[in-house]
């Protein structure tokens, strides 16, 4: 008996070694390497802690008898998701800091780009967000980071459009994305090349504003998927 509880407890020590060496690693990769998003740290460590979980309950599966299989196998699995749902609770709150976080830097003092620095990055993060199947209680949060990044990427357009938009304005407001391309005539590139230093040829100017329209498109795609889920809760 005293040789099976060593065994449950050592499997269980190892299990919790393999879930925490799996997030310091994430860490590792995130912080000091740079190497994966906040997005992919979340999948990393999420996926390291199962695997921990696995391992720790391995030797109380073996040590099951044949007649008393059902009941304790029944009892390990009620843990077992309950211990995920936990995960996955973690997991949801992890990605609510990361879209908390993810407008820092926008609007600022940048390089004059049109396309606003935290655009890409908020939208990878959607997509994992959308992977892992938490949109619908994020909704709210990633709404609030979504009004801001877009009146900013929507304003780096001002020479197509007006009046200019505020983050408090609601997102039906906005202009569809064809809407704006159309808008992209000579006398707007001219328009816009007049505020350029240095100043680019009409072909640059053009490809310029098509990249800040392209990138208020994809911004634009998270408002009808917010929308869709609306419509589903209805």
């Amino acid at each position: 008996m005293k040789t099976k509880k060593n065994r449950l407890k050592g499997n269980t020590v190892f299990g919790v070694v393999v879930g925490l060496l799996g997030i310091a690693c994430g860490l590792w990769l995130l912080i000091s390497l740079e190497k994966i998003s906040g997005a992919e740290f979340v999948a990393f460590s999420f996926g390291f802690a199962v695997i921990g979980l696995i391992i720790a309950f391995a030797a109380e599966v073996q040590e099951f008898s044949i007649a008393g299989n059902g009941v304790k196998l029944k009892e390990l699995r009620s843990e077992a998701e309950k211990t995920i749902e936990e995960l996955k609770e973690a997991r949801t709150d992890l990605f609510r800091v990361l879209v908390q976080k993810s407008i820092y830097g926008s609007g600022g003092f940048g390089n004059g780009s049109i396309v606003d620095e935290c655009t890409d990055s908020f939208c990878d993060l959607v997509e994992q967000i959308e992977k892992f199947n938490c949109l619908a209680g994020l909704r709210l949060d990633v709404e609030k980071s979504l009004k801001l990044i877009l009146s900013l990427q929507y304003n780096n357009l001002y020479t197509i459009h007006e009046p200019n938009k505020k983050h408090t304005d609601p997102l039906e407001s906005y202009d569809l994305p064809r809407e704006l391309r159309e808008k992209i005539s000579d006398a707007v590139i001219q328009n816009y090349l007049s505020r350029k230093n240095p100043k680019f040829t009409i072909e640059q100017g053009r490809s310029e504003l098509n990249d800040g329209v392209e990138a208020y498109s994809k911004l634009y795609a998270i408002k009808v998927k917010l929308d869709k889920l609306d419509n589903i809760n209805a």
